[in-house]
């Protein structure tokens, strides 16, 4: 491999073989030269060839070999088709407000907050953006934090409002923006349909086997019966295909249930349920009646349901009959000539059709229909109502079964002048003695609508009646829904359509219409413009106005709608797709005050996003503690308070915790990191402002971590561990940017303390565990592995998920174990130096090391979504990134670099220039030049502490000799070397340099 140099400190290797990227190392010409004796630069060049990285692959000059990722490497992956290398973990949680509603699977909603308890039950809705559709998919994760700032309210000019944190991205006309970005000029995506609120079914039982039985014996004492002489057709095989498929019994909280009530629907407006023999089928439009050939034959017949409509359509209702375990026949189509005969005279359409249609040819399918309560036969010649079962079911199964008829049954959204809608019309047609009935049918139908606060016409009867086959006279009984707009989009919006896409996207629009026409009076009015109101047209009709004068009112336009686009115009427009996605103008931004929690989900969809109230919207590490005291106060007394560390927090290799926790105490503080440890009275809420993610990052799965990962978190929580991990007293020895000192609160003279641990045995077996699936992964999908140990997983996969939840528990984990150590050592500085010495000890920062965010970046120009892994490095954002903490978003990132034991530590800030050449990312530390076992062989642990306070009195509390020598300071890279490296480069700025005095390891 080829390296060369093309900047101050920095080294470009050029792409070969597998790269699909450059690759960069920073570094002066001392450490370059290191980093050429071991496999560093070849895993290098192998995390070049992943899938999904973007611009280079990234080497800081602490980087030395590693497992499959060098420590000190970065990358970062397209967040869509990238991957994740058990090398990091990520996250990207934008969050909403809690009251923000969000549309689910079956046309209900939730609001966000409620999502926590039911994230297994429930489906999202989503939109696949390569089609402009949507589609249900399975929530994966939910997550909530605390804002205490602000958030950022969103208003569309038809109305829709949106509550979101800035860093939420919504759906706009370039794409995924955030919240904080989009201006007025924007244009969003909504979805008008709300649907009605999920309520949890009750476990009552709709139907069980008697109502079955009792079913079939109906059908058989009228001669209809749907058992044959085979067994296969028999009472008792129907009962058992239907237990077989979960539908006996049937109850209102059964996963089935919400399938059935739409098609049963569907089966009152456009279906039928007939018999059918070997040879011939009988009552294709639902007539029950049977030839004597057939019945003197005693041929068997079964239930055959029938359903015609759209091929589209068909083909949803299809899937869900397969969805509740029935096999529908493919879609047949044939040619249809339309001829309606009356007491005056017969007519004939001038057109031939397309007639679409397919069956369920299965007893227990129509056997269970016809419990449920379908008609049987022709309709039209049978006394039915809405079923009983379902005038007691939830609001949002009433709303499926209502829409799926009027799917069937309903005129579709049109406008009478292209400005102002029909009413929406649907009714039945019954033989003249069946009138009551009809009237008591489309009364509950009113009755169910006035459920959702939607007002009707009274019942019409058509005058023309019309002549049936057997000549006998049926009559049309109809309702229609009042126009007034606040009626139409609450019909549209809450009820709509199933089963019938044109119709329902046509709903949708027409919301967002008849908000902009309305919006558009009302402005107009308050221009003092004249107004012609319209007059309502089923009130004239009701009143007795024929449809000649009814259009001689709507003759004259308003003067807004002379203005206004037709229905037609805005479609063409606005519209995205055919599924009722439209683009919607931004009428209203404003940051508003917020201290409440926020929430969020993530979707298993290579989409990543959901749609909330109407919008489509998508570990070890360091903490440094300032002092009042000066090395003057603290030399004296370093033994003794290291001695008192060395008490007061538990460490070594097989140290245990002085906290003792459940394994739910565990889960707990995995989820909430450092406000578990707040709450249980460790440190302070200050504290948690001044942590990276402020100290929590959200979307920890405790499910998905192991119980032997769970076994050594509970024994070694609160405890330091041993290895390069340390608790470290210094001085301020140099101050080198004063303003930004200042800032950080860094003094010349002053005593700080560092803290650097991480996540213990419970991080290092969750990314043990993740290994074996990963490569499994990797061997049923056939992907390419440039080293097993790289193994990574597509993002969208179930076991990049999985990891990328456990490693989040991992994150939690470090941060509360600092945050408890570093309130030990508060404490141990009381015992030491008097009783509130501690209350003037400020955390500057707590920062990762090995962590990996989903992150916007700039890439070739443009701002980009990426996944970044840090493996061994920090991140180190300049002044402005929204991700800081409020104290640094205008003076930059604290950086904090340890050097080795007995070496002096750092502290950086974050560079501009390091977003551009490192994704905002610096060095962690000094980076091994020797081996653990090369170091125990090299020297005696006795003889370095002797030799550090020999020569720098620098003392050092261990818990075995070996402990030092593997920490020896020769052991790594010189600490100065590397940070002037990153200052070189331009990636990071030097702001002070920290002496050692004591050193305490495990």
């Amino acid at each position: 491999m080829q390296i060369k140099k093309i900047d101050k400190a920095i080294w470009e290797m050029e792409k070969e073989g597998q790269m699909r990227v450059p690759a960069h190392i920073f570094a002066n010409e001392r450490i370059i030269e290191g980093v050429k004796k071991d496999k560093t630069l070849q895993q290098l060049q192998n995390v070049a060839g992943l899938p999904g990285i973007v611009k280079h692959a990234l080497l800081m000059p602490d980087g030395h070999e590693g497992y499959g990722f060098p420590i000190g490497g970065v990358a970062a992956f397209d967040a869509k088709d990238g991957v994740v290398s058990p090398g990091g973990v990520g996250y990207d949680i934008n969050c909403t407000d809690g009251e923000t509603k969000v549309l689910l699977q079956h046309g209900v909603y939730l609001k966000i907050k409620e999502l926590e308890e039911m994230v297994n039950e429930q489906k999202t809705k989503f939109v696949d953006f390569n089609e402009h559709s949507v589609k249900n998919v399975d929530i994966l994760y939910f997550m909530k934090r605390e804002e205490r700032s602000h958030i950022y309210e969103i208003k569309t000019k038809s109305g829709l409002r949106l509550r979101v944190t800035g860093d939420h991205p919504i759906y706009t006309k370039n794409g995924m923006k955030k919240a904080e970005m989009i201006s007025l000029d924007d244009v969003v995506a909504i979805y008008s349909f709300s649907g009605v609120q999920y309520v949890k079914p009750p476990e009552e039982i709709i139907l069980d086997t008697e109502n079955i039985e009792e079913v079939l014996e109906a059908l058989k004492s009228k001669k209809q019966s749907l058992k044959g002489n085979s067994a296969q057709r028999s009472v008792r095989q129907i009962l058992n295909n239907l237990k077989k498929r979960g539908l006996l019994p049937l109850r209102y909280s059964s996963p089935q249930t919400p399938y059935l009530a739409k098609i049963l629907g569907y089966v009152f407006g456009n279906g039928s349920i007939s018999l059918r023999t070997k040879s011939q089928d009988f009552g294709l439009f639902g007539n029950y009646q049977i030839s004597d050939t057939i019945k003197n034959k005693k041929e068997n017949k079964e239930g055959v349901v029938w359903f015609y409509g759209n091929e589209e359509d068909l083909e949803r209702i299809r899937e869900d009959i397969k969805k509740i375990g029935f096999t529908p026949s493919r879609i047949y189509k044939r040619l249809k000539e339309h001829k309606i005969s009356t007491h005056h005279e017969d007519y004939k359409f001038a057109h031939i059709e397309i007639e679409y249609s397919f069956k369920v040819s299965s007893s227990s399918f129509a056997s269970l229909l016809i419990a449920l309560g379908a008609p049987v036969g022709l309709k039209t010649t049978q006394a039915y109502l809405v079923p009983k079962w379902l005038m007691k079911a939830p609001l949002w199964i009433k709303r499926l079964f209502l829409a799926a008829f009027f799917g069937a049954e309903m005129s579709p959204p049109a406008t009478s002048d292209r400005y102002n809608f029909y009413p929406p019309t649907f009714g039945i047609n019954k033989l003249e003695g069946l009138e009551v009935n009809a009237v008591e049918f489309l009364t509950q139908i009113k009755e169910l609508l006035g459920e959702f606060g939607i007002e009707t016409t009274p019942i019409m009867k058509v005058e023309n009646c019309r002549i049936n086959e057997e000549q006998n006279t049926t009559c049309n009984y109809r309702v229609q829904v009042l126009t007034r707009p606040k009626n139409l989009v609450r019909f549209f919006r809450k009820v709509s359509f199933e089963y019938n896409i044109k119709k329902f996207r046509d709903a949708c629009l027409a919301v967002n219409y008849i908000r902009l026409k309305q919006k558009s009076k009302i402005l107009n009015k308050a221009k003092n413009k004249t107004v012609e109101p319209y007059a309502d047209v089923n009130e004239s009709y009701a009143n007795g106005n024929s449809p000649r004068e009814i259009c001689a009112m709507l003759s004259t336009k308003h003067a807004s709608e002379q203005c206004f686009l037709s229905f037609s115009e805005y479609k063409e427009k606005y519209a995205i797709g055919s599924a009722g996605l439209a683009w919607d103008e931004i009428d209203e931004i404003k940051k508003v005050p917020f201290n409440d929690w926020v929430y969020d989900i993530t979707i298993n969809d290579e989409n990543h996003n959901f749609i909330a109230n109407n919008f489509v919207v998508s570990n070890c590490g360091v903490r440094l503690l300032t002092t009042p005291l000066t090395e003057k106060d603290v030399r004296p007394k370093i033994r003794q308070l290291c001695d008192t560390i060395f008490k007061d927090v538990p460490s070594g290799v097989g140290s245990e915790g002085r906290i003792k926790l459940s394994h739910e105490e565990l889960d707990e503080a995995a989820v909430m990191g450092v406000d578990w440890a707040i709450e249980k009275g460790y440190g302070t809420k200050e504290d948690k402002e001044h942590c990276e993610e402020y100290g929590r990052m959200e979307g920890a799965d405790p499910n998905k971590v192991t119980p032997t990962a769970k076994k050594r978190g509970k024994s070694q929580f609160g405890t330091l561990g041993a290895g390069n991990h340390f608790l470290e007293i210094q001085v301020v020895e140099k101050v080198f940017k004063p303003d930004v000192a200042k800032a950080f609160g860094l003094e010349e003279g002053k005593v700080t303390v560092m803290v650097h641990c991480g996540s213990r045995g419970y991080g290092h077996q969750i990314c043990s565990d993740s290994i074996p699936p990963i490569l499994n992964l990797a061997r049923k999908k056939s992907l390419w592995l440039p080293d097993p140990e790289l193994a990574y997983a597509p993002l969208e996969s179930k076991e990049a998920q999985d990891y990328l939840a456990a490693m989040r528990c991992a994150v939690n984990y470090a941060f509360t174990n600092r945050h408890i150590i570093a309130h030990w050592t508060r404490e141990s500085f009381d015992k030491v130096f008097g009783k509130g010495t501690s209350d003037e000890m400020k955390l500057i920062y707590d920062v990762a090391h090995n962590i990996a965010k989903f992150e916007e970046h700039v890439v070739d120009g443009k701002k980009q979504n990426l996944i970044v892994h840090r493996k061994g490095a920090t991140r180190a954002f300049p002044k402005g990134r929204p991700e800081l903490p409020r104290a640094y978003r205008e003076i930059g990132q604290p950086v904090l670099i340890p050097g080795s034991m007995g070496t002096a530590s750092y502290v950086l800030v974050g560079n501009p220039k390091g977003l551009d050449a490192a994704f905002g990312t610096t060095c962690h530390g000094a980076g091994r030049t020797m081996s653990r076992g090369e170091a125990i062989r090299t020297h005696r642990g006795d003889m370095v502490a002797k030799d550090l306070w020999d020569k720098n009195k620098i003392y050092v509390r261990a818990t075995e000799p070996k402990v030092i020598a593997e920490e020896a300071p020769d052991a790594y890279k010189n600490i100065d070397d590397v940070v002037q490296s990153v200052q070189d480069a331009g990636i990071s700025d030097i702001v002070a340099r920290l002496r050692p005095l004591g050193v305490v390891k495990g």
